[in-house]
């Protein structure tokens, strides 16, 4: 069930049952303030009065384990949500030791129809970005984390081979100093509601064939592989 709905139904169950509380003190006090004053008063008896009060307090405890289990899987879909993002397919060229990585990125409304293809030398490639990762709360309260794509690389296993062999880079962005990003960068850690602005990258395999799913956390980038449209998760 949807953790939302089980917060709500714990939160109403919860208040109706402190006012149902309330009503059946303020009954109780009503009529030992008439009794008291010489008033007849029909009221139930001890066991029926024990029983109701047990009734409300088990309806407060059963409200109260609802609203904890939305929480708990409010906060376990927050902490662990994985939001695909963009799809990395890597084909074979024409050239020696270089790659045609197909980046296709991914929405709520569909995927690209014309993704762009990049042609990449390397052992890897390296897929950059920016993240502004929120304070927990906030994720909790559903604000997911927020991310652009900077740059997309090939890369040597070697230090050196990555010294002295020809590299290719490609940016993905038509604003590399947008005023957004550099001012996140360098105050975000002060503001009341971000957790931090930093790069992250993910960088994978270039074995021809392959697909990788490009997903974006609470923390930043994770890419898993794609085997017969399956994602293999380690």
């Amino acid at each position: 069930m949807d953790a939302n709905i089980l917060m709500i139904i714990g939160a109403v169950g919860f208040f109706l049952g402190i006012f149902f509380l309330f009503l059946f003190f303020l009954r109780r006090i009503g009529r030992t303030s008439r009794r008291l004053s010489g008033k007849k008063e029909k009221s139930p008896g001890i066991y029926a009065s024990f029983r109701n009060l047990l009734l409300i307090f088990f309806w407060i405890i059963v409200s109260i384990s609802i609203l904890f289990i939305g929480f708990f899987l409010r906060s376990y879909h927050s902490f662990t949500l994985e939001k695909p993002v963009a799809e990395v397919y890597i084909q074979s060229t024409d050239t020696p030791n270089t790659i045609l990585i197909t980046l296709t990125r991914l929405s709520d409304n569909g995927s690209e129809s014309e993704p762009p293809a990049f042609s990449l030398k390397g052992d890897q490639w390296v897929l950059e970005g920016d993240i502004l990762k929120w304070n927990p709360w906030l994720n909790f309260l559903g604000l997911e984390t927020r991310y652009r794509f900077t740059r997309i690389r090939g890369r040597y296993l070697s230090t050196e081979d990555e010294k002295n062999r020809p590299g290719s880079i490609y940016s993905l962005v038509s604003d590399e100093s947008n005023p957004f990003w550099r001012y996140m960068y360098r105050y975000g850690s002060r503001m009341p509601f971000v957790s931090s602005a930093y790069g992250n990258a993910v960088f994978q395999d270039t074995a021809i064939g392959k697909r990788f799913l490009i997903s974006v956390t609470a923390s930043g980038f994770i890419a898993r592989e794609k085997l017969g449209g399956a994602i293999r998760k380690e």
